[in-house]
């Protein structure tokens, strides 16, 4: 996600770039024009020119750093020389009339979104890393779009510190209704989970990461012209298709444990009347019918192979899967069977696996601080969970023993229901 790649421009093109352009003045003492530059797909090109200062570039951005390094880079050693012949000649650079100072051309700002002017951003940029106030309202698509650009040029320490300061994502919190929230679309769920990744908000990490993975927002291919919140950074969206994918195996392992116990020999009507075979043959026949409609279940005859694609996994809303499954009915073959059907079972190992999604989403203190251990990418299957062994505690305040109990839960190769 770094760039090392540095940009350089012949001084007689960066002189005739900067006569054409406005330039902003960030420090009014500053010793450097940065000439920004950056292009779109579709060739549509915007260019501005900002008077800074060298000394806070290279503290504040690591990137400005190494480009303006006069030992490292031919770009540095340059503005160097400039600097240096500007001082014998005014002693103090501060009073350098702008024309006269070196001129630093840079090109691409990130994966930005189309934007009719890159200044805005380049000026919250700027002045955030010149200890300038920004707006304070900054809405959450325009503070992705900061953290895009403070992420390319190695500067997003400085981004966070005035982020967390300034309640930035608490003041986009306070202005959000619950309706609003409800509301947000894909694309908006993505600017702020990526500012949160980007500048370590955690509340935001663990908040719009469930939103995605259960609205299933995950396993697209993104453009190369989208922005990068389509494309999160960081293995983020391998993440949550991999651990949506273990919720929705979990939710089916526990249906396909239901046709399992009814499809055996083993009796599992326990009134021990003449009518419990018919009982269990009947309910057996009800789920089925039940899961079929549910679109959760596919019948395929096993004599030869007439399907020619594979079962699409459920695409939407698990919210509304739950939902749909909790309404199987309590089914009985007769009035004496009153407690035969598989809801008082079923319901409630619907509703673990439900109040066990929440904690499905990335952590976030985990997130910032032990990703590697965090991650399920990383993590090997465990072969069996058992319920009434393993250890599932959605309540426990120690955040590495919940996590490890609910991912061997989620994860599990084989899970074993008591029913």
């Amino acid at each position: 996600m770094k760039r090392n790649d540095q940009e350089a421009i012949e001084p007689a093109k960066l002189e005739a770039a900067v006569q054409h352009d406005r330039i902003t003045v960030i420090s009014a003492g500053g010793d450097l024009v940065l000439h920004i530059r950056h292009s779109t797909v579709d060739s549509t090109a915007h260019a501005h020119a900002f008077r800074v200062s060298t000394t806070v570039l290279r503290r504040q951005s690591k990137y400005f750093d190494r480009l303006l390094d006069p030992v490292k880079f031919g770009e540095g050693q340059r503005v160097a020389t400039a600097h240096e012949q500007l001082h014998t000649q005014y002693q103090d650079l501060t009073k350098t009339i702008v024309d006269e100072l070196p001129v630093v051309y840079v090109e691409d700002l990130g994966r930005i979104p189309t934007v009719k002017s890159i200044e805005p951003v380049c000026l919250d940029f700027l002045n955030i890393l010149h200890g300038k106030e920004v707006q304070s309202t900054l809405p959450a698509a325009n503070l992705a779009t900061l953290a895009i650009v403070a992420d390319r040029f190695d500067a997003l320490e400085a981004v966070q510190i005035y982020a967390r300061r300034k309640k930035l994502m608490a003041g986009i919190d306070s202005r959000t209704l619950p309706k609003m929230e409800l509301a947000l679309g894909e694309g908006r769920v993505r600017q702020r989970l990526l500012v949160a990744l980007m500048l370590d908000h955690c509340p935001w990490i663990e908040r719009y990461s469930l939103r995605m993975m259960a609205q299933g927002w995950t396993g697209r291919e993104a453009a190369v012209a989208d922005p990068l919140w389509w494309d999160l950074p960081g293995r983020v969206e391998e993440e949550l298709s991999l651990r949506r994918s273990y919720v929705l195996e979990t939710i089916q392992s526990v249906q396909e444990h239901f046709l399992s116990v009814y499809s055996t020999r083993k009796r599992v009507c326990r009134l021990g009347y003449d009518s419990s075979p018919e009982c269990d043959s009947f309910q057996l026949g009800e789920i089925v019918r039940f899961f079929l409609r549910a679109g959760t279940l596919k019948m395929q005859g096993a004599i030869t192979n007439t399907e020619d694609s594979e079962i699409v996994p459920y695409a939407g809303d698990l919210a509304l899967l739950f939902d749909k499954l909790k309404q199987v009915p309590e089914y009985q073959v007769n009035a004496h069977h009153s407690h035969c059907g598989i809801r008082t079972q079923y319901v409630p190992f619907l509703q673990l696996v439900e109040a066990a999604l929440p904690h499905a989403a990335l952590c976030g203190i985990c997130w910032v601080e032990d990703r590697h251990n965090h991650s399920w990418l990383d993590s090997k299957r465990p072969l069996r969970w058992s319920q009434g062994t393993s250890e599932l505690d959605l309540r426990s305040t120690d955040h590495r023993r919940r996590h490890v109990g609910l991912r061997d839960f989620f994860m599990a190769t084989q899970r074993d229901w008591l029913v």
